[in-house]
């Protein structure tokens, strides 16, 4: 009788971590899948549309994720056609003869795809400004011409970040 106790104690502890295992490898799967979806819906705001949104309250910045978070369904398939055609344009640079018109078209047709993807987040942003008060419009202004400075940390820290130019500006090895 003790031998079959522990025959099934142990074979309860493998099926314990077998599940385990399997939840975390369906966790971490899953995780990294919406963190792709989250990224592409970032990388096409980083440059043009985030640093229009950067300077907002914190509440205007969130209203603004979070209504383009709720697109992300139209947003994803506008960015996966904007990284095909940039991929497009590229194979057309790289021909062994150059057709320009080829190129030209190319490149309004990825102007025209970017476009659907910047259109609507500028009227996500006209709908938070317009419901904003002078006083908080003024402020935005004031962060936009005043960005909080960036904090790195020393760098004799474990921090491999390098720090700005304009932190490091008299500090040059020329």
């Amino acid at each position: 009788m003790k031998n079959m106790s522990l025959k099934l104690n142990w074979i309860s502890i493998v099926m314990l971590l077998s599940l385990g295992i399997n939840f975390f490898v369906i966790g971490f799967l899953y995780s990294q899948h919406k963190a792709k979806e989250i990224r592409m819906t970032r990388l096409a705001f980083d440059n043009s549309i985030s640093k229009l949104v950067e300077p907002f309250p914190r509440k205007g910045k969130h209203d603004f994720y979070v209504t383009m978070r709720s697109k992300r369904s139209e947003l994803i398939p506008i960015y996966r056609n904007i990284m095909s055609q940039r991929s497009t344009i590229m194979k057309i640079i790289a021909e062994d003869q150059l057709d320009s018109d080829k190129l030209r078209n190319a490149m309004n047709d990825y102007h025209d795809i970017y476009h659907a993807m910047v259109g609507p987040s500028q009227e996500v942003m006209i709908k938070i400004i317009g419901g904003m008060e002078l006083d908080g419009r003024k402020a935005i202004l004031e962060r936009f011409n005043n960005p909080p400075k960036r904090s790195y940390r020393d760098r004799n820290s474990d921090d491999r970040r390098r720090p700005s130019n304009s932190d490091n500006q008299d500090n040059h090895d020329w």
